[in-house]
């Protein structure tokens, strides 16, 4: 096969694979960036724009590592530049008044906390179906039903360090977990909330 037909062969392959992409992720992101905007308009343009850019990076990106953060870490920052420039026009535009203002800016910052704190929830929830029956049951009752490392001894038969190995091997498999997704930053900057039941 000459170098022309294998380059034709190459684009064929990419654009069957970009095409999967599309489909698979396409709704997702979608429904992600407009929990953030609220206008599906924009937020369809948005989407548009990350798949776009994927294809404009392909070369740069290694796609033997998860593509889903990469997916919601772009769509993440085109949210953020959009919402940035239509505040800057706000500013410019409104006569707003300096408190109005910083509760427009906290909105946003409670809207992209919401939206991680979801995302990160649904990978603990993922990652916690997988452990040992033990040790998520261990692990449920320490973090979900708050009870001492003495009680859940207790409740189980067995020795507080089987407790304290346990939680140990649920966390350090959650935030290897988190890693390998490229949420653990995230995780760290949003830890404050309340909501969230797992602390690393």
């Amino acid at each position: 096969m000459n170098t022309k037909h294998k380059d034709k062969l190459v684009d064929k392959n990419e654009m069957v694979f970009f095409e999967k992409l599309f489909q698979e992720y396409y709704a997702s992101l979608l429904s992600y960036a407009n929990s953030f905007l609220n206008n599906k308009e924009v937020s369809e343009d948005i989407t548009q724009d990350v798949f776009m850019s994927l294809w404009i990076k392909k070369n740069e990106i290694n796609f033997d590592d998860p593509i889903k953060p990469y997916l919601y870490k772009s769509t993440y920052n085109k949210v953020i530049n959009y919402l940035n420039s239509f505040e800057v026009k706000n500013k410019i535009n409104d006569i707003d008044t300096v408190d109005n203002l910083i509760n427009k800016e906290i909105i946003i910052f409670n809207q992209l906390d919401s939206l991680f704190l979801e995302e990160i929830h649904r990978e603990i929830e993922s990652i916690t179906e997988e452990l040992s029956p033990q040790c998520k049951k261990v692990f449920i009752l320490s973090r979900k039903m708050n009870l001492k490392n003495k009680e859940i001894a207790e409740l189980l038969s067995i020795s507080e360090k089987a407790v304290e190995k346990n939680i140990t091997k649920a966390l350090n498999e959650i935030r290897d977990h988190l890693l390998k997704m490229d949420l653990i930053s995230l995780f760290f900057c949003i830890v404050k909330s309340v909501s969230i039941y797992l602390f690393i």
